[in-house]
């Protein structure tokens, strides 16, 4: 029996210790449709935009003169060949999903364009196939 508890703690370690995310958690959840049913482009503003999900990562200005804003969040989970003995030592990698939120606003503050994006991902090390 103890021994049954012992792999079972293990196995939770290496579950939870393969696991990691980045970024702005108000988009965590979020998909295309949601971001859609909240953001409306020439209705809403620059501070609901703000109430909705915080600071943006990062604010950029179009060769315009527009202001574009730009979350960012993504997780990532080890690959579970990264816990086989020996085999890891040559091949180790994560795989997870990437989502982007860019907005546009016009000139007077309010939303001219958005976009969402969610992408899977995964980075590989060692030896290539």
């Amino acid at each position: 029996m103890r021994k049954i508890l012992f792999a079972g703690a293990v196995a939770s370690v290496f579950a939870l210790a393969g696991c990691t995310s980045s970024g702005n958690t108000s988009i965590k959840n979020e998909t295309s449709t949601t971001v859609d049913q909240k953001i409306q482009d020439g209705i809403t503003t620059k501070d609901q935009v703000r109430t909705m999900y915080g600071d943006p990562l990062s604010i950029n200005f179009t060769d315009s003169g527009h202001e574009v804003w730009k979350y960012l969040f993504s997780k990532s989970r080890a690959n579970g060949t990264n816990f086989i003995p020996y085999y890891s030592a040559f091949s180790s990698g994560t795989h997870g999903q990437a989502k982007t939120l860019l907005i546009i606003y016009d000139d007077h503050g309010r939303v001219w364009h958005h976009s969402f994006t969610a992408s899977d991902m995964s980075a590989h090390s060692g030896v290539s196939n």
